[in-house]
């Protein structure tokens, strides 16, 4: 026999002897290796235990973008308000202004009272519309005598008074400025004795207003 087999017939005898131990050592060297491993966090990854550990903003929505807002249907265009420009109602002359506070002389009555319009006379006697309007009402009064009454938009009203019989509007019309709507006269029966004129009123709101306020005039 070689020294070779009788080598390896000695191994063969020393491990079927200590098999048991042997298998103990290994036991115990798989063990210590696990822990050495779990110790320093090493499995063979990549991840470097001291890297900085980055957490997800909770606000970030990710890539996720918001879906386009739909197109808001187009708003109808708004009527534009009307802008009201009142212009004298005749041409010629105030006589008698606005007064509520303070009394003033009616020659006709013959007495002192307020004057709640504006008297206009002037040698042309035609009576215009001051501003575009329906005819709400034709009144015929002993003391107010014939009268025409305008609305208007934005809660204006005017009353032209002392006008002869022959107007020319009716009620329900729609007049334009400056459209003639009748001729001064001495009709107003508390105001007879002043001739010819134009007794003017206005209001806004239900409200009697003095008209040399809003009126457009050359010359007030």
């Amino acid at each position: 026999m070689s020294k070779i087999s009788v080598a390896a017939k000695k191994v063969g005898d020393f491990i079927k002897k200590n098999a048991f131990y042997l298998l103990i050592l290994l036991c115990i060297a798989s063990v210590a290796t696990i822990i050495a491993l779990a110790a320093s966090g090493d499995f063979g990854g990549e991840t470097d235990p001291g890297a900085e550990v980055v957490l997800p903003d909770p606000d970030d929505g990710g890539n996720d973008e918001k879906p386009d807002e739909p197109d808001k249907p187009d708003q109808p265009d708004q009527p534009e308000k009307p802008v009201l420009s009142f212009v004298s109602p005749v041409s010629g002359t105030v006589s008698q202004s606005y007064s509520d506070s303070a009394l003033v002389w009616n020659s006709t009555l013959g007495q002192y009272e307020v004057h709640l319009g504006v008297d206009f006379t002037g040698e042309d006697l035609s009576v215009l519309a001051s501003e575009a309007g329906t005819v709400s009402d034709i009144i015929n009064d002993p003391l107010d005598g014939v009268c025409v009454v305008i609305d208007h938009a934005d809660g204006y009203q005017t009353r032209y008074c002392s006008l002869d019989e022959n107007v020319q509007v009716a009620k329900g019309d729609t007049v334009e400025k400056g459209q003639i709507i009748g001729n001064m006269a001495a009709t107003r029966g508390s105001e007879s004795l002043a001739g010819n004129h134009l007794h003017f009123e206005m209001l806004k709101d239900g409200e009697l207003i003095d008209p040399l306020d809003v009126l457009v005039l050359e010359e007030k």
